[in-house]
């Protein structure tokens, strides 16, 4: 059995590093769209107590492959979704006027190619709201199955258009698949 890590939404890589330390029997995979934070992402496995196998993609994670807009916001805050809000007290407006077209993986052909049922495949999931389109997905095709452990961070109150219902059907039917645990 191998054991695996997925960053998605790696950000400067500070919860990489962490989970290097935490987990060092594991391969580890990291999703940052954001080229400018890919520096960063380096020099914390480069931090790492061993050497570790490390992957680091410049792509967002997402429901298709090819290209995609990523809006940039203050302090290393981005999203591929249209139409987030940020409480005022963070200082993280999204800037909607000049889109920066980034990479993207079709995450659910890439966990099918990447990941057997028989491995551990813990994924740390904060990619500001394309988790819902990204989690769809891999329920409608059953890719979900390929994941032991989620670690997510939700975003439905900063998208006018999620409703706390459509959240919470998501949130069900991924926690009746996967062990589920919160990240913020």
């Amino acid at each position: 059995m191998r054991k695996v890590f997925i960053d998605c939404g790696t950000n400067l890589g500070i919860v990489l590093n962490h989970f290097i330390h935490e987990l060092p029997d594991h391969d580890f995979y990291a999703f940052e769209p954001n080229k400018d934070l890919l520096p960063s992402i380096r020099r914390q496995v480069e931090q790492a107590p061993h050497s570790p196998h490390v992957e680091i993609s410049h792509s967002a994670v997402w429901t298709h492959d090819g290209t995609i807009d990523l809006f940039l916001g203050h302090h290393e805050s981005s999203t591929v979704m249209p139409g987030k809000r940020v409480p005022p007290m963070y200082d993280q407006q999204i800037d909607y006027s000049s889109p920066v077209p980034v990479p993207a993986t079709d995450f659910s052909s890439w966990l099918r190619r990447t990941v057997t049922t028989d491995d551990h495949v813990v994924v740390k999931m904060d990619i500001e709201g394309a988790e819902y389109p990204v989690l769809s997905k891999l329920l409608a095709d059953g890719t979900i199955s390929l994941i032991s452990v989620l670690y997510i961070e939700w975003h439905y109150d900063r998208f006018p258009t999620m409703s706390r219902a459509d959240h919470d059907r998501v949130a069900t039917a991924i926690s009746a698949c996967v062990d589920v645990r919160a990240w913020d």
